[in-house]
């Protein structure tokens, strides 16, 4: 191969693997955090497949691209012109591809980033096409990068379908603080459908007719719908919380946002079971499915992002503690060296503060503990393990109060002697 047409195939290859780096920004760092806290199909792959796929894809890409490059120079006339226009093409459809990662991961808009990939999809075709036309095994090497995009776009499609929002060129944050606000706006609701049923249950009860039981029907029907919807968005705060805490490290983040995001598919789906022409009987059937998951899966997996949740707090306020006290005992040491105070007057607030860090050490041993007990199959050391935790959340709480104390007595004692 010509040192010339070896540069080309460098080249060619760089522009496809440069499409993937403009990706890459935005999808790295999207990952391990709002990507992560969307529910997914069960035909989902794992998030460290995508890299190798992708790198591989952008080098038969660039081969492809480099042959047409080379057919171009051998080329006269109208031939030569469709060479340079599928190239355009080409270029044109190597942005939408890095576009895609912009609006999908980039805005968080899943809706957005589904459309676009459609029309990238029908650009990938029309490649394939020109490329085909001009040199058939440019087009061959493209049928790897067209079957994995129809699956991205399938997958797209799920994600959207699974994490519904609002339609919106930029998406908006959502995030927990929005999510709360959700969940008691739909409980308020969820409220207002129970009272409603009770009236209509206990009007049935006191006349049986058949007008008053389908009056009680609709208003289950309706009350179940609320019964879900509040479920899921109390899920959807629970994962939103977990996704941004700051205390857990990233297996423990993603052991509980897994198992809450497992029991939201579950009523998600489960909603599309509630049909208006449902019998009495049939609602009353169905809701019973619903009060079984809520106990035997749901209530362990909220009992363990609960736990998350607590022990997030209690890592990340110690996490603060420490930067204050860090802080708070370089100066000590300063005032120490410049001859202001004598160390003495500060190995007591460092004793007592070290060991109450200590302490909460290892209170926050015994909540991980508890954590894999919430993961056991075993119901009894589930309700066990969560009991426990709730426990060990007091005295981790005095322990927090007590090391606050003693931070605002040692920067008191320094204060004096600035």
């Amino acid at each position: 191969m010509k040192v010339k047409n070896i540069k080309i195939l460098i080249l060619s290859i760089a522009i496809c693997q440069l499409a993937g780096i403009i990706g890459a920004f935005f999808t790295t760092p999207a990952i391990p955090t709002w990507y992560v806290g969307l529910v997914k199909p069960s035909f989902n792959p794992p998030s460290w497949l995508f890299g190798p796929v992708w790198t591989l894809l952008y080098t038969l890409m660039g081969i492809s691209l480099y042959k047409i490059w080379l057919k171009k120079s051998t080329l006269l006339g109208k031939k030569k012109s469709e060479a340079i226009f599928a190239i355009k093409i080409f270029g044109i459809h190597l942005a939408l591809n890095s576009l895609w990662s912009i609006i999908f991961f980039g805005f968080k808009n899943p809706q957005i980033a589904f459309f676009e990939i459609v029309v990238l999809w029908t650009f990938i075709i029309y490649v394939i096409k020109l490329f085909w036309k001009i040199e058939k095994i440019s087009g061959i090497l493209l049928l790897p990068y067209l079957v994995w995009v129809s699956f991205a776009m399938v997958l797209n499609f799920s994600i959207w379908t699974l994490n519904p929002k609002p339609l919106s060129v930029f998406a908006q944050e959502f995030n927990y603080q929005k999510s709360y606000s959700d969940y008691t706006f739909t409980k308020d609701k969820y409220n207002s459908a129970l009272t409603d049923f009770n009236k209509k249950k206990d009007s049935f009860l006191k006349n049986q007719t058949l007008s008053l039981k389908e009056e009680a029907r609709i208003s289950l029907y309706d009350l179940l719908l609320e019964r879900n919807n509040l479920i899921t968005t109390y899920l959807t705060s629970l994962r939103l919380r977990l996704l941004e805490s700051k205390g857990l490290s990233p297996d423990e983040k993603t052991a509980a946002i897994s198992l809450i995001s497992e029991e939201f598919k579950w009523f998600e789906n489960h909603k599309n079971n509630f049909l208006k022409e449902d019998s009495l009987e049939d609602l009353i059937s169905k809701s019973t499915e619903e009060d079984i998951r809520l106990s035997e899966s749901t209530t362990p997996a909220i009992n363990y992002s609960l736990v998350s949740i607590g022990y997030d707090d209690i890592s990340t306020k110690e996490s603060e503690h420490l930067d204050i006290y860090n802080s708070l005992k370089d100066e000590s040491n300063e005032l120490v060296a410049l001859g202001r105070a004598d160390s003495s007057l500060f190995e007591r607030w460092f004793s007592d503060i070290e060991g109450e860090i200590n302490n909460l050490d290892k209170i926050e041993d015994e909540i991980l503990l508890n954590l894999e007990g919430l993961s056991s199959s075993e119901s009894y050391s589930q309700k066990k393990a969560f009991k426990d935790s709730l426990e060990g959340f007091t005295p981790a709480k005095e322990s927090l109060l007590k090391i606050n104390q003693y931070l605002s007595e040692l920067e008191n004692v320094i204060e004096e002697k600035r």
